[in-house]
This record gives structure tokens, C-alpha cells and sequence, in this order.
């Protein structure tokens, strides 16, 4: 077809293999009314990041503080406001995590992903986000300085968690938006919230909880991978240089799941250390060697439909992804509730 002349015709690059940031749409931040719409709470919330995440780290938390000091030895109270604080950390990084990709988040298909847009809806402008974080922040800090009081190490644990928040999800930094960073912040999020809500409550840092959030974190960001796979479309489109969009080639998601089961091999060891049970250990150990199977193969499926959405033309791509990918947050969070049964029944705390 012939264009004809004096009519100006945009140069759109769109490449699997370079990640080329845009100009900024033209709408701009989402533009909302006197108050904040109620719906924007919900979807700050994200229930199915933030259970399979901080959530499932609280479940772990609780039972290696049984087994660490038992009931009666425990300062609950110290443990409760420590999950207060760890639940608000991860709802600010939900916060700066939708400022840093309207743009992104233009081009995502939200109606097959599920996923709700306050700033784009309409329901909310950036200068409210930035105020929940403000109230947020200060409340976290409120925490911390309290349980500073009773535990010296509280505020190394803290300043982690806002690095983990802010450094992925703040615009400055970004480092969402950068290659690989997914697979190796992800599985700490669990980490830090485990440790830090034993801690609180025991005076102790546990290597028990270490090893079996470290699992479970790996195990979950099977997920989190199998996300940044079904998004690398709008990724792509947005600028946002993930590990997907720059290297679109790799199966992330299948390559992810094979490290959880090597890494879970490599623990029974330490593991029957730490319980003195080689049964126990093992126990453990094949709960999550067979969850993280589970996560493989549907994150292997998530490949292939990736591969095929790079070469085809697939309108159901991001239904279909995220149809699998939640289906690996209940096998992660069943891996969670798992090994916490097996701990709690044959662990002796009962």
C-alpha cells in the first residue's frame, strides 16, 4: 500500500531481542475524583501476591517459633506487630510498584489478566498513592522503633524490607525493570519476613526458618517468573527490560522451577542437621521437591505458549498464562501449609 505523501506514519519498533523505553502515552497519570474510589484498596492488597508471599511467610514464621521456644516461651505480642509491619511493607511496594508502570500497565490486557487499574481507571492519582505511602512509612516506622526497644537487631531487618520494596518497585530505581531481578529478590521477600517475625518473637535468628523460607521462596517465585512471562508482551511494548523481554528465548519459567528442585536437594543435609531427623528432613524435602515439580511442568506450559505468542498471532496468550500461573500460587501456597504440618505432627511441637 502506497502512503501518501505529507502523511506522517509513527516509527514503531517492537523487539523481542532490545529493550527500547517509549515516549510517554498521552493520557498521563490516572486522573481521579474528590475521594479515592474504595475499589483501589482491593486491588493495592493484590490478595494472590501478597498470601502466597508475606502471607505464607507468617504461616512459617509461627511454627518454627513453636519450635524454636515453644507457646509459653514466645512474645506474641512482639510477633504480632512484626507481621503488622512486614504486611505494610509489602502493600507500599504495591504502592510504588503501580506508580513506576502506568505506562506498562496501558498496554497490559487487564480484562484476561484479571487485574484492576486505579490509576488508569480513574479510581485514584499518583498524589494519593504517594500519601498511603507516606501514612504507611510512618506507621512502619512507628513498628519498628517499638520493637527496637526489645529487640537491637529489628532496624537491619526493617531497612531490608524497604530495600526490597523500594528498590524494585521505586521509579528511581527500578530494578523491576531490569533483567534477572525477579529471580534473585523474589525468594528473599520470604526470607526476610520469616526470619525477622522469629526473631521477634524468639530473640533468635534461626537457621530453621532460613532454610525452609528460602524453599518456600523459591518455590513461589516459580510464579513470579511465570508472571514476568505472561507480561512480557506489554513489558515489551512499555520498555520495561525484564529477563523475558531481553531474552525471550530462554524458558525462564521451566529453568526457574529446576533450580528450586536442586536447591531443595541440596538442603536435606543441613536440614537433618538443624531437626536431627533424617526422616523428618526428608519429609520436607519431598513436599517440596514435588511442588516445585508441580510449578515446573505448568511453568513449562507457560513457556511454550510464550514461545508460540512470539512467533503467531495468540489473542488468548495472557488468559491462558495466567490461568497456569495461578495455579501456581495454590501449589505454593499448599507447599507452605504442608511443610508446616509435617513440622508441627512429627516435629514434636505438638
Amino acid at each position: 500500500m502506497t502512503i501518501p505523501r505529507g502523511v506522517h506514519v509513527p516509527d514503531i519498533r517492537i523487539s523481542y531481542l532490545y529493550c527500547e523505553r517509549p515516549e510517554p502515552g498521552p493520557h498521563g497519570p490516572g486522573r481521579g475524583g474528590d475521594s479515592t474510589d474504595p475499589r483501589t484498596l482491593r486491588h493495592i492488597l493484590r490478595i494472590e501476591g501478597l498470601l502466597p508471599f508475606t502471607g505464607c511467610a507468617v504461616l512459617l514464621g509461627f511454627v518454627v517459633t513453636l519450635w524454636e521456644a515453644g507457646f509459653s516461651e514466645a512474645r506474641w505480642g512482639l510477633f504480632v506487630l512484626a507481621i503488622a509491619g512486614a504486611f505494610l511493607v509489602h502493600i507500599d511496594a504495591h504502592i510504588w510498584n503501580d506508580i513506576m508502570d502506568q505506562e506498562i500497565d496501558r498496554r497490559e490486557k487487564s480484562e484476561e489478566t484479571g487485574r484492576d487499574r486505579p490509576l488508569l481507571n480513574g479510581w485514584a492519582t499518583v498524589s494519593d498513592y504517594r500519601k498511603m505511602s507516606a501514612v504507611i512509612t510512618v506507621l512502619v516506622v512507628i513498628i519498628a522503633a517499638y520493637l527496637t526497644t526489645q529487640r537491637i537487631y529489628i532496624p537491619l531487618l526493617f531497612v531490608l524490607g524497604f530495600f526490597f520494596d523500594y528498590g524494585y518497585n521505586h521509579p528511581r530505581i527500578a530494578l523491576g525493570h531490569k533483567p534477572f531481578t525477579e529471580w534473585y529478590i523474589f525468594p528473599w521477600l520470604v526470607v526476610g519476613v520469616t526470619v525477622t517475625l522469629v526473631y521477634a518473637a524468639t530473640g533468635i535468628f534461626s537457621l530453621l526458618a532460613f532454610i525452609l523460607s528460602l524453599l518456600h521462596g523459591l518455590t513461589v517465585t516459580c510464579f513470579g517468573v511465570s508472571m514476568m512471562r505472561r507480561d512480557a508482551p506489554s513489558d515489551r511494548m512499555g520498555g520495561k527490560c525484564t529477563s523475558s523481554v531481553q531474552y525471550p528465548g530462554l524458558p525462564h519459567s521451566t529453568i526457574y522451577g529446576i533450580i528450586t528442585l536442586l536447591v531443595a536437594i541440596f538442603m536435606l543435609y543441613p536440614l537433618t542437621l538443624i531437626l536431627g531427623s533424617v526422616e523428618l528432613a526428608y519429609a520436607l524435602i519431598l513436599v517440596t521437591s514435588i511442588i516445585a515439580g508441580v510449578n515446573t511442568v505448568l511453568g513449562a506450559r507457560i513457556d511454550q505458549l510464550c514461545t508460540r505468542a512470539m512467533y503467531s498471532m495468540f489473542p488468548d496468550f495472557e488468559k491462558k498464562a495466567n490461568k497456569l500461573m495461578l495455579q501456581q500460587v495454590g501449589a505454593s501456597m499448599v507447599h507452605a501449609i504442608a511443610i508446616s504440618i509435617i513440622l508441627v505432627v512429627f516435629g514434636g511441637i505438638l
